[in-house]
């Protein structure tokens, strides 16, 4: 019991010792993601100034982007026991001499499948499957405040259009999914083979790792891309003591180092984003937050 306890203290000791470090790391991570996570936003929106390399915000932003992508690996585990069920009940119910006949004839499949040169081809099929049909549609979406219309094939754009939370959290479950899955087939790849022999996937190894952080990569993006602040506050004047003129709508879009920028709407449908410096702002009336995307291009959204 004694050298349990010693044990126990020592390593938690290590652990104490190395938290700063930990710290430190989880930190320039997390500033990382936030930092894609908002530049792409920006990139979304058509707003490409009066941004800085040093801003709290990306670390918020980046904590934000994590705490959002965890919360739907449980919808990722729900939907893998679902499936898993779906294949299960089915082979339960057959007779047993069926069953038996079952398994026969997919272990060959499965192993033929696991051995680690067709394993990191199926995974490196997989990412690109994924990067390319699914995880590069929102490039499609830059430039939302001032384009004429949305790409009308983009099941991104519609779903924007529409303010569809439940399609968007399902597409991300979906990406979150992609990701576990292109991991968890490099991290059986990256396995030594039991016999200590060469198994060929040497080459494949570096091709299938470098695309799946590309996947990861791509999280933040998309979430910067589609779900970071769609909701933009309307105000109710530019530098608040002006009203805005007559059948004009006006919202804050960035509010950066040197100026706020705000986006107009005429009620013809002209607009425009104006840059006033921050000296020039004495307040802010905020008087309704509105989905931005949902507001300009759905018809519903223009008559409000």
């Amino acid at each position: 019991m004694d050298d349990l306890m010693q044990r126990l203290g020592e390593r938690v000791k290590a652990l104490a010792g190395s938290w700063p470090n930990y710290a430190t790391l989880g930190g320039v991570v997390l500033y990382l993601l936030g930092y894609l996570t908002l530049r792409f936003h920006l990139t979304a929106l058509g707003v490409g100034f009066d941004t800085t390399v040093v801003d709290e915000r990306y670390l918020f932003t980046g904590a934000r982007c994590v705490v959002y992508l965890v919360s739907l690996v449980p919808n990722v585990v729900l939907l893998a026991l679902i499936l898993g069920a779906l294949v299960w009940l089915p082979t339960r119910l057959l007779p047993k001499r069926a069953r038996g006949g079952f398994a026969a004839r997919s272990g060959p499949i499965i192993g033929w499948m696991g051995q680690p040169q067709r394993l990191a081809l199926i995974g490196i099929a997989f990412a690109v499957f994924m990067i390319q049909f699914w995880m590069r549609d929102c490039f499609e979406l830059s430039n939302l405040l001032l384009r004429d219309r949305l790409p009308y094939d983009n099941r991104l754009a519609v779903w924007l259009a529409r303010n569809d939370g439940s399609g968007m959290a399902l597409y991300f479950t979906w990406l979150v999914a992609g990701c576990m899955i292109s991991g968890i087939v490099l991290l059986a790849v990256l396995r030594p083979p039991a016999d200590g022999d060469g198994d060929g996937a040497g080459v494949l190894r570096p091709l299938l790792g470098f695309l799946v952080a590309v996947q990861f990569l791509l999280l933040p993006v998309n979430y910067g891309y589609l779900v970071v602040d769609k909701d933009l506050p309307r105000v109710a004047s530019l530098d608040g003591s002006t009203a805005l003129p007559a059948g004009t709508r006006a919202w804050l879009v960035w509010n950066g180092k040197d100026g706020i920028t705000f986006l107009l709407r005429k009620d013809d449908g002209a607009r425009n984003l104006i840059f006033v410096k921050r000296d020039e702002v004495k307040r802010v009336d905020i008087v309704a937050n509105d989905p931005i995307v949902h507001t300009l291009y759905s018809p519903a959204g223009a008559k409000r």
